[in-house]
């Protein structure tokens, strides 16, 4: 019960978006998995199908398009797959199915369905659990790890940490609450909006000026996948993960800001990062969870040149 009062913070955390409309250079269109159900998946870009990039995004029951701004900048380069998950804005299901397990299952069929043998998983936020059960199951199908804002493989996350996280987000909201007068009791719906909006960003950005860029969330956040995950998954199923990542001998690239509320202050991924074989820590000053937000170019740079790296070997 305190994993899911943990990841249900980072749930909450989670749900921006882009737009609901298909966003401009992507082509839409629907996998019908084998239990009778159907996600919906984006995919653009210029690259070989041999460097496509499958974007697991975060969640539960987030959605894919808040991070196409993130990768837009490569589409020159490389090929995305961006998909809801199952129970996601675009890809309801039933709950009976929602599974971390069945997660695991709709990432295989996607990728047989792509015709792609090896592909590179590129995870943001919860995305990477997703990802590390991916691993014990079909390691031989993956050809590289990019985890950005990455939940930790073992959960070592403290509520005293989650004190920090919220305490350090409530300063930077408040600054910014000053900047737009949003100080005063009475507020119209519109400014009622622009303060939540300015709360959400304050928990995923650092720089709280371009909360702007933070859209979407409340409608495109579907919190009821949460609990049917955590009923419907065996316990054996979280477990595990850091062996597997030991094990596996192809590159693994973590991309995190120090203010980031996965690791507030980066107390545990650099202890991961030295455990586990073929990783590197891509660590971003002054950023948090949305590190493409906080620092575009350097960002862009870190994702290139870790697929560079994934593709070379």
């Amino acid at each position: 019960m305190k994993k899911a009062v943990l990841l249900s913070f980072l749930f909450l955390c989670n749900s921006s978006v882009f737009s609901q409309n298909l966003p401009t250079g992507l082509n839409d269109w629907y996998l019908y998995t084998n239990d009778n159900n159907r996600l919906y998946v984006a995919e653009g870009g210029q690259g070989a199908e041999s460097d496509t990039v499958i974007v697991l995004h975060g969640g539960w029951g987030a959605e894919y398009s808040y991070l196409v701004p993130a990768f837009r900048p490569l589409f020159d380069r490389y090929h995305f797959v961006f998909y809801d998950q199952r129970g996601s804005l675009r890809s309801p299901a039933p709950d009976s199915t929602i599974s971390l397990q069945r997660f695991v299952q709709d990432l295989e069929e996607l990728r047989q369905e792509l015709g792609i043998d090896k592909v590179t998983l590129a995870t943001h936020s919860m995305g990477s659990m997703l990802a590390y059960a991916y691993l014990q199951k079909y390691p031989e199908h993956v050809k590289g790890y990019l985890l950005i804002g990455p939940v930790p493989p073992k959960n070592e996350v403290s509520q005293e940490s989650i004190k920090r996280v919220k305490a350090f987000g409530d300063s930077l909201a408040q600054i910014e609450f000053k900047v737009e007068g949003l100080g005063k009791e009475k507020l119209t719906d519109r400014e009622r909006t622009k303060k939540w909006k300015i709360r959400f960003a304050a928990v995923n950005i650092y720089h709280i000026d371009r909360w702007r860029q933070m859209r979407g969330g409340k409608a495109f956040y579907n919190q009821g996948v949460v609990q049917p995950m955590y009923d419907n998954t065996p316990d054996s199923l979280w477990k595990g993960y850091v062996d597997s990542m030991i094990k596996y001998q192809k590159p693994i690239f973590v991309l995190i800001g120090d203010h980031d509320q996965v690791d507030f202050g980066l107390e545990v991924w650099p202890d991961f990062a030295k455990k586990i074989p073929n990783t590197e820590l891509l660590k971003f000053k002054n950023a948090s969870h949305a590190a493409w937000i906080d620092w575009p170019g350097k960002f862009q740079d870190s994702v290139n040149y870790a697929l560079q790296q994934i593709n070379n070997r």
